[in-house]
């Protein structure tokens, strides 16, 4: 196996390729279910229906669970859909241009066993299979709230602007590096450290009161679990110029690459686009492997790692 390298290929038959026990930590965005058609024979979400597209997806991730490390780690984003039509937070797109949705691999989204206009809910099915059929331990089931997302016209319900980020092990005791994105507290924080709180014996009364904690202090030296509520990332999409819509924000995969992976461990996303948590990790002193299906993707992909590899040599 190939280290810093982009393989373009079925993800399934190249991950079955891989050793046991290999990888210290997958990151990856699969096609949604029904979403867009990238122009590409055997890509992944075109599935007739969502049960065939979950089934697909549970056989990988069982092949994502072997070639994982006893200590590795897996973050897989997943959007959802409404049933019965093209609304919500997954507009369908033909990416090629010249064909209509009839043309192209897009079908009316329309499951019978599930109402009209409701979320079909494929994260929660697939995170719950996961745990139900693989034994995967589900850590976090993170919002990536997305204040800049795509405008919607419906008007008999709220704009969904947030998808999920499942955080998953296969071990009890694995590789989190919780101190490396740590975040400084604010100054408000610090005095709030300097009084006891809620809990304690006698402690909401001294709030009350001011009564202060002395020395003690409840702070981390090396800050607090990060955000104001930690399995909320409040990250805004970023726009791309790379004919890819779903690139990611730095800011969005900085935290699973500096928690989930050790500095030299290898981390695979096997459905990699244009390279965006390829280029990350070796920023990021990561070892990486990328699979995509696209051609251009993977030249595109190619081109971004060589740039910054070529940037590297100047400096």
């Amino acid at each position: 196996m190939e280290l810093n390298k982009i393989i373009c290929g079925d993800t399934l038959e190249t991950v079955k390729t891989f050793s046991d026990e290999s990888i210290d930590c997958v990151i990856t965005s699969p096609p949604y279910w029904q979403l867009r058609d990238y122009g590409w024979t055997g890509q992944w979400g075109l599935e007739k229906t969502y049960q065939e597209y979950l089934d697909k997806m549970i056989v990988l991730m069982a092949e994502l669970k072997r070639v994982l490390k006893p200590t590795g780690t897996m973050w897989i984003n997943l959007g959802d859909s409404y049933n019965g039509n093209k609304e919500g937070s997954t507009h369908q797109i033909s990416v090629k241009k010249d064909l209509n949705e009839n043309q192209s691999g897009l079908s009316k989204k329309c499951q019978n066993n599930i109402p009209n206009k409701s979320l079909i809910l494929i994260p929660h099915r697939f995170a719950i299979r996961c745990v139900d059929e693989l034994g995967l331990i589900l850590r976090n089931d993170i919002i990536w709230a997305k204040r800049n997302g795509m405008p919607e016209s419906v008007t008999d319900r709220f704009s969904k602007k947030h998808e999920f980020f499942f955080f998953f092990v296969k071990n009890q005791k694995y590789y989190f590096d919780l101190d490396g994105v740590r975040c400084e507290y604010s100054e408000a924080g610090k005095q709030r450290s300097k009084y006891l709180f809620g809990g304690n014996k006698g402690g909401l009364d001294r709030i009350q009161s001011g009564a202060p904690m002395g020395d003690k202090s409840h702070l981390i030296e090396n800050g607090k679990n990060p955000g104001d509520i930690s399995d909320f990332w409040d990250v805004p999409t970023q726009p791309s110029s790379d004919k890819h819509y779903a690139t990611y924000n730095f800011d969005l995969i900085d935290k699973p690459i500096v928690c989930g992976c050790p500095e030299g461990g290898v981390i695979l996303d096997p459905f990699c686009g244009t390279g965006t948590t390829l280029l990350r990790a070796e920023q990021l002193n990561r070892k990486s492997i990328g699979i995509d299906g696209s051609k251009e993707y993977c030249e595109i992909a190619g081109k971004r790692l060589e740039n910054f590899r070529k940037q590297l040599k100047l400096f």
